[in-house]
């Protein structure tokens, strides 16, 4: 069901009250530009323009949310939606399984138009690869977690392999894995390629042990966290039991400690 105007209006405000917890955290660190933000242009355009403004990194999203099939949120008018805010990055999420064939290479045909923009015109191309079970690999595996942990990991490396003879990736964006599973799923990568872990809104117990395991690893350059570090805190605020302030204080304090933990692993000071 579409937003009315004033939900809306809601996702915006809140939107930019995880914008002023980051910038608060950034006041913490010398290395302003190991930090960016990732956004849509339907509610974050007036933060995608501010952020450019203060130097921070930015990045884009581009597809049609809530689709099971990657595609363009703006249609063939992609590009001009890209220019628009020149960001560092352009971001694609992708669902994807083996056994959808054709529905794969539909994928792989607008994403490759997407890649090829970017280079050209000088964006590095970010890839978001969530792999979807179907019943029959829940069911081989033995459940949801049986899956991530032991399957998933495989299943990652296997559409990496395929998906980068069409595509050309500069940041793989993955779900966090142990250790052992990371050097199955790096070692499917073309060496220029990088990655970053993603927070897929788990708790931060969850997120802390996944940035530890790929901590290790000199190919993986970072993480991407959302709801895991504003969830909670926007929830108390919009249930008015938080100020905004206590709200933005919550979301900083929440980033900022993963901050630490990935520079305490990486043995540097951000």
């Amino acid at each position: 069901m579409p937003l009315t105007n004033a939900q809306k209006k809601e996702v915006t405000e809140l939107k930019k009250i995880v914008y002023e917890a980051f910038q608060l955290s950034l006041k913490k660190y010398s290395h302003f530009n190991w930090f960016g933000i990732l956004l849509d242009e339907e509610y974050g355009a007036s933060i995608l323009r501010e952020a450019k403004k203060t130097g921070t990194q930015v990045c884009l999203t581009t597809e049609k949310s809530g689709k099971e099939e990657y595609q363009f949120q703006y249609g063939s008018a992609f590009a001009a939606h890209i220019n628009r805010f020149k960001p560092h990055y352009v971001k694609a999420l992708v669902r994807w399984n083996p056994k959808n064939k054709t529905l794969n290479a539909r994928q792989l045909k607008r994403l490759k138009k997407l890649s090829d923009f970017c280079h050209k015109n000088g964006y590095e191309f970010l890839f978001e690869l969530l792999i979807i079970p179907t019943e029959r690999d829940l069911k081989r595996a033995g459940g949801v977690a049986a899956f991530q942990k032991q399957v998933r990991p495989k299943m990652e490396a296997n559409a990496i392999r395929v998906i980068q003879k069409t595509v050309d990736v500069d940041i793989w964006k993955l779900e966090g894995m142990a250790k052992a599973k990371w050097k199955l799923v790096l070692a499917a990568m073309k060496p220029h390629a990088r990655v970053i872990v993603l927070g897929r809104g788990e708790d931060e117990t969850h997120v802390r042990t996944w940035l530890r395991d790929a901590a290790s690893f000199d190919q993986i350059i970072g993480f991407a966290v959302g709801r895991t570090v504003f969830a909670k805190p926007l929830k108390v605020y919009i249930e008015k039991r938080i100020t905004k302030k206590v709200c933005i204080e919550r979301i900083s304090k929440n980033f900022s400690s993963l901050v630490r933990l990935w520079s305490k692993e990486r043995s540097i000071k951000p």
